[in-house]
């Protein structure tokens, strides 16, 4: 039997597809003021970027899908040397502790964090889409041509019209993906996710080592979302927002 999250888990990723590679669904072209200097931000190349999106999402999947299953097959070797006495080698078939309910426990997990990573990029493109907020750098490589206004920016400062001159389409369009941040929102739930986790495996013996790695995780997702404020690739408000949105969406599931 199928698990009841897989049809929507491949529809999630299905979507993703045409949302994020390929040029289907554009977003919204939202006016904006001519000579915005929180528009006029310089651009950063992706290569150049601190935390490229490529990293961001090995990171996300990656990151706590391994500590998962490293967590749960140390929780397996301690539940079985405990059924079995101290100081004896543990049995894969102790008592209620045998592999199969480990792997079972284990992809249940690491199942539900990458539906809830799909379901958040899905969730943050739909409304990235929907707002077509621009970020710090979209006048830069918008290049807008004002003298095609059929009035000057002194008689009318807000433009609806479409007027950029930019040769990268690719990149204007990702300029009007700004809100929310996606990378604040798919750090954010990771981070949270595997927080939460490790605050629910982990019992109150370990001492320093649950708020130690609760709070690494933690700190990790906020500076991945910073990152995109002093690289002016999103506004303070997009970040903020995709950390509530992100973390959010881990609290729930």
């Amino acid at each position: 039997v199928l698990p009841p999250q897989l049809p929507i888990l491949a529809s999630s990723v299905v979507s993703l597809y045409f949302l994020e590679l390929t040029d289907v669904f554009k977003p919204v072209h939202s006016g904006f003021s001519c000579y915005d200097r929180s528009l006029s931000m310089p651009y950063i190349e992706p290569t150049q970027e601190a935390i490229p999106l490529l990293m961001l999402l090995s990171l996300a999947f990656a990151g706590p899908a391994i500590t998962i299953m490293v967590g749960e097959g140390i929780l397996y070797c301690c539940l079985s040397k405990r059924r079995n006495g101290v100081g004896l080698e543990p049995n894969i078939n102790a008592g209620g502790c045998n592999f199969n309910s480990f792997l079972r426990r284990a992809v249940r997990f690491v199942g539900v964090h990458v539906f809830g990573l799909c379901s958040t990029a899905l969730i943050t493109d739909i409304i990235q889409l929907s707002t077509g907020y621009q970020a710090p750098y979209f006048l830069t490589v918008c290049k807008p041509n004002y003298t095609s206004l059929n009035v000057s920016c002194k008689e009318n400062s807000y433009i609806v019209e479409d007027i950029c001159s930019g040769s990268d389409l690719t990149v204007i369009n990702s300029g009007r993906k700004s809100f929310p941040s996606q990378h604040a929102t798919l750090a954010a739930f990771a981070a949270v996710y595997v927080s939460m986790y490790f605050n629910s495996t982990l019992t109150d013996s370990s001492k320093l080592l649950k708020p130690l790695l609760v709070f690494t995780f933690i700190i990790c997702g906020i500076i991945c979302g910073l990152t995109r404020i002093t690289q002016y690739k999103n506004h303070p408000v997009d970040v903020y927002c995709g950390f509530l949105i992100g973390g959010g969406i881990a609290l729930y599931l």
